[in-house]
């Protein structure tokens, strides 16, 4: 983080600490309880999530030429390979023959990807290279056959792809100005430490909701976190389609009287929330990043949680932190967090004139779902 920014913060949460006040919005926003579960809704949003960036993994998984890692998060099939100049590429993991998946592996490292229906074999680069028994397709000019390319672009150590073949990507214009922000903390140094798909019983904005607030933090995590962050004094910030939320830990009282500056870091967990669906947090040692997919059903996601360090510590003799690291995630976000949400999603149908309610200390919710609903009219 820049140290204008920092100074900044600093300053902004000093002045909600003497003021024992948080940032917020001019006033309440009512919001449509059926947003959560409206099927047409849904459809409009999967459309919508066809024209950004999408984060589908991180750099490390790749670091060689020929090495590949496949994805089906949001019900398109992909794969993403290493190319001879470190470039990368990512098609769609279909054959241009019948239309069947051509790699099943998740992760692995090819120079060639052979379709196990009838052996049509692509090349790294996602050329078509040979078809057996060619006598048959006599018409089929390999050059027209490979396999379909999607836009794809690697940037602060995050692979983010387009799922839309023929689509543009520019991450940085995406990003706005959050992407120098997040270049500051060198996050393209970071190696994966661990990543996991979870499947859900609730809509993919329940993930993102969660760390859009601090509200909750001292009454849903009493016993967890709520103890080490405040649910007040932080600061917001939109930018374009993201935004920014900073969590103060309680930690920050001593750092006010004696700490220094450069401490700050340390003293606070900061949210950005990508759009549509990635949340990258640091959390001082690390970054997580979570990027929620919606289902086939309003009530249905896969969340793809990634956690980044240094490669110093991604080594083994850390592996008991990350493990204790991951559990305490799990708890609060899986068995809190999550369970919460599942029953607002159960009691949607019932909510009263069909309006919940995101308070003025909740401008990030306000903001996300206001730019989803000027993104699927």
């Amino acid at each position: 983080m820049e140290d204008v920014l920092r100074d900044r913060l600093i300053d902004e949460i000093n002045g909600y600490y003497e003021a024992d006040a948080t940032k917020l919005a001019p006033q309440e926003m009512f919001f449509s309880a059926a947003a959560y579960s409206d099927p047409e809704r849904l459809e409009r949003e999967r459309k919508m999530f066809q024209r950004f960036p999408i984060v589908v993994g991180h750099s490390s998984s790749l670091p060689k030429s020929g090495d590949f890692i496949t994805r089906n998060d949001y019900g398109t099939p992909i794969i993403v390979s290493r190319q001879d100049d470190g470039s990368l590429k990512a098609w769609l993991n279909v054959c241009r023959h019948r239309g069947a998946q051509v790699c099943s592996a998740k992760s692995g490292s090819k120079r060639v990807f052979v379709c196990p229906y009838h052996s049509w074999t692509y090349k790294s680069d996602g050329s078509l290279l040979k078809i057996p028994r060619d006598e048959g397709f006599p018409n089929i000019r390999k050059q027209d056959h490979g396999l379909i390319e999607l836009p794809v672009e690697e940037r602060h150590g995050l692979i983010w792809v387009v799922h839309a073949p023929g689509a543009t990507i520019d991450v940085a214009a995406h990003l706005g100005p959050l992407d120098a922000e997040l270049a500051s903390y060198s996050p393209s140094s970071y190696v994966l430490e661990r990543d996991t798909v979870l499947t859900e019983d609730m809509s993919w904005k329940f993930v993102i909701d969660g760390f859009l607030e601090v509200y909750h933090l001292a009454f849903l995590h009493a016993e967890s976190i709520g103890p080490y962050i405040y649910g007040k004094y932080s600061p917001f910030d939109v930018f374009g389609l993201n935004s920014r939320l900073v969590g103060v830990r309680k930690s920050f009282d001593k750092f006010r009287q004696s700490g220094s500056k450069e401490d700050f870091l340390s003293q606070v967990a900061v949210n950005y929330q990508i759009f549509p669906n990635t949340v990258i947090v640091w959390q001082g040692d690390h970054f997580e990043t979570w990027t929620s997919f919606p289902g086939e059903k309003a009530n249905r996601c896969k969340v793809r949680i990634q956690s980044l360090t240094t490669a110093r510590m991604a080594e083994d003799d850390f592996k008991a932190r990350w493990d204790k690291n991951w559990r305490i995630l799990i708890d609060t976000v899986v068995n809190e967090d999550w369970q919460i949400s599942k029953t607002v999603q159960a009691a949607a149908p019932f909510v009263k004139d069909d309006k919940i309610i995101f308070g003025r200390n909740e401008l990030g919710l306000q903001h996300f779902h206001s730019q989803i609903n000027q993104q699927i009219k």
